[in-house]
């Protein structure tokens, strides 16, 4: 091929892999309008915003006369060693902050507070909790609900189901702490997370008992820290994951029998 054939054959080539002067301007026109509706989201967000006081105020002393923000965040803000805490309050309830509080956990050292200081804290983590939802949720994957609640979720009702029909105890009080605590922070409900963490059903079929409760004492360096719970709650943690195991197939065919394909109405789009 000579010069003026190539030449030819370069500009044939480009020229049908163009984009015409009309395409270029409806993308243009899309992009502008996608920004001006992100605009209108963002100055139109209704969300009412006031100023803590009493407990509330006296709570944010608390957090940060402790240097809670170190380690925790409020909306995705503050360090990276422990859990987002903007809505810890619809998570946990006010003794088991105290419980946490007083014998740490993992990472997570001992607080020795007095009883008004967990009151003032518990009451600012609450009036952080009604500010809005500090992560994304994804409902499909993550096995919450759009409003955020665990409880309300396919996969969370058809545990809650087969637990009641089993009528057994240690598995029942093994699934309020895991939702209640940070394990719902990594492990998801019948899949693998976001961040890697392995399906807990997979995990009690393959783990003995004694396995399991061994890794809850002594954690799964370098993601999974050591558990500080006692004794008797590694049990029902332990009985919780075996009993994910047994009924696997049972629960994941009651969510696919109540799957209502209303995943992306569900879809929490805002908080992306």
């Amino acid at each position: 091929m000579d010069d003026a054939e190539e030449s030819s054959g370069l500009e044939t080539g480009f020229g049908a892999q163009s984009i015409s002067p009309n395409s270029k301007a409806w993308m243009l026109g899309i992009l502008v309008l996608c920004f001006v509706c992100q605009s209108y989201l963002v100055y139109t967000d209704p969300t009412e915003t006031r100023a803590l006081e009493g407990q509330e105020l006296a709570g944010r002393r608390v957090w940060l006369a402790n240097n809670c923000q170190a380690c925790h965040q409020f909306y995705g803000f503050g360090g990276f060693l422990g859990p987002d805490l903007t809505n810890a309050a619809s998570r946990l309830q006010k003794w088991q902050l105290a419980d946490r509080l007083a014998l740490g956990e993992g990472q997570m050292p001992k607080f020795d507070l007095p009883e008004h200081d967990i009151e003032a804290l518990w009451a600012f983590l609450s009036a952080m909790n009604e500010t809005g939802v500090g992560q994304a949720r994804n409902p499909k994957s993550d096995g919450f609900a759009a409003n955020g609640t665990l409880q309300d979720s396919p996969k969370a009702l058809a545990v809650q189901e087969l637990l009641s029909a089993s009528n057994n105890a240690d598995a029942t009080a093994g699934f309020e702490i895991y939702r209640s605590s940070t394990c719902v922070g990594c492990h998801v409900l019948f899949g693998e997370s976001a961040i890697g963490a392995p399906d807990l059903s997979l995990s009690g079929a393959r783990l003995s008992p004694e396995e399991i409760r061994d890794k809850l004492t002594t954690g799964v360096p370098p993601l999974m820290p050591p558990s500080a719970l006692p004794a008797n709650k590694l049990e029902q943690v332990q009985a919780f994951t075996t009993f994910l195991a047994e009924y696997r197939e049972e629960a994941l065919t009651l969510v696919e029998a109540g799957n209502d394909n209303a995943f992306w109405s569900d879809l929490p789009w805002w908080e992306f």
